[in-house]
This record gives structure tokens, C-alpha cells and sequence, in this order.
């Protein structure tokens, strides 16, 4: 009788547990026997020994299971350990069956997670199509301006941004932990295959970079992550500007409606697209001031221009435009057909040329005026960071880019440091020393 109840015992303890099973599986691996430790093997009786390290809290390595096409629950072929970071559990696969090294690759993925770093495991779920997610969240908030609509093949709309297309079909469904500096390799050599120059291909990867760093940002990668970027050199700085005498040439060549936009953009160096948003609400009441917000600004940073100097006669024009009452939200300066004319009137004053059977033009563009507004100001005595605020330049670098420096400008200095020679009082630093 008592043996009977003894099997009964032991029957229901294992049927609890077989079928317990299930719902533990859901939850991860597991970390309990599910057979007396005098059945088990060598290799399952050091599992549970390794586990009994582990306090608390610590974590705990086994097998997953999961159900055969027979029914039967199978373990996984290699073992796993799981530890809770927060709130959040944690399950990676060890890729072995040592339980003394799941134990150990346990101890440093806690210190891993501890340090602020993610686990491979978790980074590897990653991919290209993750990246490009976010970067289109940022420029979504950050830089609008940054992304255009295009039409689909069905004939609706999408937003995307410059070099997308050629990152989408060379990296389409790519882990990160693959996109290595070899691989930016492969892709800038198919590139230039393909015809891409160098500073194309480098803001294609640019925008790649930008991706990774977004998701630094997030905390999903860090800089272990992160490949190393040899990117093709960039485009050597434009040497295209216009002095004053070709200014004024250009400006009377141009159609009258024009010219105050022209103006504008030769003086204050700012860039065509934000002249183009300049609405009469940004104009002050007396005409003498223009406030570009910080949102048509491609540095973000509001812009109070007076229209004072050379740019008077634009004050003057704007007033005599106000009289007709234009709506708060009209813009100031018409640029109608600028691009055309421009073209037309660079090519006939043999600032450009224009081929009339391909037509297309090369030569001077709008944004000479900005490389030509750096120079003047620079020209005109004004501090750099003075003249850096009225172009839109932050840094020191994409400014010295825009400040062309011609012979002249190097005649006139050496002109100076020579009148500076013969003005300065030499003193020895023998004499010097003898007198203190």
C-alpha cells in the first residue's frame, strides 16, 4: 500500500512538471530539474551545479525546448542563459554546451549590460532597414529640407532622401554587424563601377554615417558598432565669385523685377532658398529690417538682416511695394524665371556659357554669391565671426571654403607686411636684456 502511494506520488510530481513545461517554454529556458539528480548524467548534474552559483537575481543557464513534429519536447542544441537588466530579461544563445563557459560568457554579458553596452545578440537583430528608419525620423524632425517626395509605381507618394535608392539595393536586408569598414569598401568600388564620383559616393555613405550615429544616440548601437568610415576625398572648394565691377554689370543686365533679389543675395550671401521663403511678416514696419526665422535657415539659427548700406535700395523698393498692401504671407522678392535669366544674362556677359543643343548651361551660379558676400566681408575689415553670422557659416572650416583668396588679395597682403617692415623698430634681445 505504501509503495503504491510512493509511485502515485512520484507519477503526479512528474506529470506536473512535463506539463508545466509548456508555460516555461513560453517564459524562456529552464532552470529547474525536471528528474531526480540521481538519474541525471555528468553533464546534467554540473548544469545544475553551475546554477547553484548563481544567487539571486543572478541569472541561470539550460536548454530551451520546443515541441517535435512527434509531440515530444526537444532541448535546444545549445545551451542558454537569461538575466534580467531592469525590468527587461535577457536570453542569448551561448553556442556551446560547456556549461563552465555559458557560466562565464553569463558573468560578462552583465557586465557588459552594466557598462551601457548592448549584447551582440541584441545588436545583430538590427538591420540596414532599422537604419534608414531612423534616419528618416530625424530628418523628419531635425531637417526637413533634407527629404523630397517622389512618385511610386502604383502612383502614389513616398518621402526619401538623396542616395537612397543606391544604400537600399547594396545593403537591402543587411544585419549591422556586417555594414564593416570592408563592406563601405565593396560599396564605394561598385559606386564608382557604376560612375558615381568620389563626392558623390561620399554623401551617399554620409548619410549612412548619420544613420549610425542617430541610433548611438538611441542607445541601440555604440561605438563598437559603428564601422570606421574611409570615405573618397571630398570636392575641392568652387572658385567661382564676382567682384564688384561684375556685380554691377550682372545686376543692370538683369530684368528689373529681379534685381532687388539679386541684390539681396550678392551682399548677404544667403543662401537661394531661404530668399525665396522671405514672407512680408519678416519685414519690420519702417523696412529697414528683414528677421529670417531659424526655420528657412539651413543652420537653424534666426537672422536679423538691416537692410542698411548697399542695401538700401532694396529698403526703398520694399516700401514702395508696401503700399499695395501685400498679404503677410506673400514673398518679398520674385524670383519668376530667375534661373533662366540668370543663365541667359551670365552667358551673353561671358560669365557662363550655355549650349543651346544639349541646354545646359555651366558656369557662375546663384550660390557664387554666397563665395563672393564671404570674400567682400572679410575684404571690408568685418571680424569672422561677424561675417559668419551674416553668411550662416558655424564653423571655421566650411567658412574658409566660401573666403576665396585671389592674387590680389595675396599682393595686398605681402604690400602690408612689407610697410609693416619698414615701420617697425627692431630691437636685439641681447640689448633687451642688458636694459632690464
Amino acid at each position: 500500500m505504501f509503495n503504491n502511494c510512493k509511485r502515485l506520488t512520484q507519477s503526479m510530481i512528474q506529470y506536473r512538471c512535463i506539463n508545466f513545461l509548456p508555460r516555461c517554454i513560453n517564459r524562456g529556458i529552464i532552470p529547474y530539474r525536471v528528474k531526480p539528480r540521481g538519474t541525471m548524467n555528468s553533464a546534467e548534474r554540473k548544469l545544475e551545479d553551475i546554477n547553484a552559483r548563481l544567487k539571486h537575481g543572478e541569472g541561470w543557464i539550460g536548454y530551451r525546448y520546443h515541441k517535435t513534429s512527434d509531440g515530444q519536447q526537444a532541448p535546444s542544441r545549445f545551451l542558454y542563459y537569461s538575466f534580467y537588466h531592469g525590468r527587461k530579461q535577457k536570453f542569448v544563445r551561448t553556442k556551446t554546451n560547456g556549461p563552465e563557459r555559458a557560466y562565464r560568457e553569463l558573468l560578462a554579458a552583465r557586465k557588459q549590460v552594466e557598462d551601457g553596452s548592448r549584447l551582440p545578440s541584441e545588436v545583430s537583430k538590427l538591420r540596414y532597414e532599422n537604419l534608414k528608419s531612423i534616419l528618416m525620423d530625424h530628418y523628419r524632425e531635425h531637417a526637413p529640407d533634407s527629404l523630397y517626395t517622389r512618385r511610386t509605381e502604383d502612383g502614389g507618394t513616398e518621402q526619401t532622401f538623396l542616395g537612397a535608392d543606391k544604400l537600399d539595393r547594396f545593403f537591402k536586408r543587411c544585419p549591422i554587424t556586417e555594414i564593416t569598414a570592408l563592406k563601405l569598401q565593396e560599396f564605394i568600388k561598385w559606386r564608382r563601377r557604376e560612375g558615381d564620383s568620389g563626392p558623390t559616393i561620399r554623401r551617399q555613405l554620409g548619410k549612412l554615417r548619420t544613420a549610425f550615429n542617430c541610433a548611438k544616440a538611441l542607445d541601440l548601437v555604440t561605438d563598437n558598432h559603428i564601422p570606421t568610415f574611409v570615405l573618397p576625398a571630398d570636392s575641392k572648394p568652387r572658385k567661382g565669385f564676382l567682384d564688384l565691377d561684375g556685380f554691377e554689370t550682372l545686376r543692370d543686365a538683369m530684368p528689373e523685377n529681379l534685381r532687388p533679389a539679386t541684390v539681396f543675395l550678392y551682399y548677404t550671401g544667403c543662401r537661394t532658398g531661404a530668399a525665396k521663403k522671405i514672407t512680408w511678416e519678416m519685414v519690420s514696419k519702417d523696412c529697414n529690417e528683414i528677421e529670417l526665422p531659424g526655420e528657412i535657415v539651413k543652420n537653424d539659427d534666426p537672422l536679423t538682416l538691416p537692410l542698411v548700406g548697399p542695401l538700401k535700395e532694396i529698403a526703398v523698393t520694399l516700401r514702395t511695394l508696401r503700399k499695395s498692401f501685400p498679404q503677410p504671407t506673400d514673398r518679398v522678392f520674385d524670383f519668376t524665371n530667375f534661373r533662366w535669366e540668370w543663365d541667359r544674362v551670365c552667358a551673353k556677359l561671358g560669365f557662363g556659357v550655355f549650349d543651346k543643343e544639349s541646354k545646359t548651361y555651366s558656369g557662375l551660379i546663384p550660390h557664387d554669391f554666397r563665395r563672393s558676400a564671404a570674400r567682400n566681408l572679410i575684404k571690408a575689415g568685418l571680424d569672422r565671426r561677424t561675417a559668419m553670422k551674416i553668411t550662416g557659416h558655424k564653423t571655421e572650416h566650411i567658412f574658409e571654403r566660401y573666403n576665396i583668396k585671389t592674387t590680389t588679395d595675396v599682393q595686398e597682403a605681402l604690400i602690408k607686411a612689407g610697410t609693416f617692415k619698414k615701420s617697425a623698430t627692431v630691437v636685439p634681445i641681447a640689448e633687451t636684456s642688458a636694459t632690464l
